[in-house]
């Protein structure tokens, strides 16, 4: 796959590796002669979607060449289209072709393990291991800012933010990531749950920033914005962020889910918060929100059922 990139093309993959994938995909079809490697980006794009756009990306793929990157590319979307099982197949196939391949920049098959990865700790418990292990090795031998990202996301979706801290902090990461976009973006998101204070605002500033650039303005960026504010306490600005994004995406899970946190803080009626809270178990019914509010009615239910009801 030619890795030769125009400026366009090199923007166009920024604002996908910066979260911006409506702008991408806006990007790639106003392009006059995408590559494939460019093709296989905006099919990512339409991955990345909530819900994932799974024809949309089949589409752009179709046509290009078979190679290890298209194919896994290929893999994931089948994957997030229900056909798990052959997916999984496909990518440990590929895996076990790429070898020790795909670890230099511009390589053939440099895309694989971070799908391989990404597919392989959806899978759960039985994979994640060894998920993990497929995009150290990407991060640890090939310098891998995309598969970083994904491996810091997975320590924070795990509550394990000190991991994901010195993962991007380590003398071996930052000796390459040269203080990239993406490496800002990986620290602010870390840096919103660990704090203190002054990190919050260092957050905002990235996320405030990303927004302000050329197709930056998007869900991912106003989330930043919208979190580091309530952790700031600036509860207005917060909900300003929010309403932004609702009206870009009305049905985008992460504005949806700050959109019911913030309601108690801004003195909205408790209808517009289960509004949202129903709009989100319709989009996204695994959503942490959810399944940490459930966990909580189950347990306060447990606890209930121990006392007695008195007729005194």
């Amino acid at each position: 796959m030619d890795t030769t990139l125009d400026a366009e093309s090199f923007f166009i993959i920024t604002l996908f590796q910066q979260g911006s994938y409506r702008s991408a995909i806006s990007a790639f079809e106003s392009h006059g002669n995408p590559t494939p490697l460019l093709s296989t980006y905006a099919a990512r794009a339409h991955l990345a979607l909530t819900p994932p756009a799974t024809d949309a990306a089949l589409a752009l793929l179709a046509p290009l060449p078979q190679t290890l990157d298209t194919r896994a590319v290929t893999a994931l979307a089948n994957y997030l289209a229900g056909l798990r099982e052959e997916s999984v197949g496909e990518l440990d196939e590929l895996l076990a072709e790429l070898g020790e391949g795909g670890l230099e920049e511009g390589d053939e098959g440099r895309l694989v393990r971070g799908v391989v990865g990404t597919v392989f700790i959806l899978e759960g418990e039985e994979r994640r291991e060894e998920g993990v292990e497929v995009l150290r090795e990407a991060v640890e031998l090939g310098k891998d800012q995309e598969c970083l990202g994904v491996l810091s996301h997975l320590y924070l979706s795990l509550s394990l933010a000190s991991h994901s801290h010195t993962l991007i902090n380590s003398p071996g990461t930052t000796s390459w990531t040269a203080d990239s976009l993406l490496s800002q973006i990986l620290s602010a998101r870390t840096n919103l749950v660990t704090g203190p204070t002054a990190k919050y605002q260092e957050a905002y500033y990235v996320f405030e920033e990303v927004k302000g650039m050329q197709g930056g303005r998007g869900e991912t960026s106003l989330a930043g914005i919208t979190v580091s504010q309530a952790l700031l306490g600036r509860w207005d600005e917060a909900s300003q962020a929010t309403e932004e994004a609702l009206e870009m995406n009305p049905s985008h899970p992460t504005t949806l889910a700050n959109s019911v946190a913030l309601a108690l803080h801004i003195g909205k009626p408790p209808a517009v918060a289960e509004a949202n809270l129903a709009k989100l178990q319709q989009v996204d019914p695994y959503h942490p929100l959810l399944v940490d509010l459930a966990a909580k009615e189950s347990a306060f239910d447990e606890a209930a059922s121990r006392f007695a009801v008195s007729v005194a």
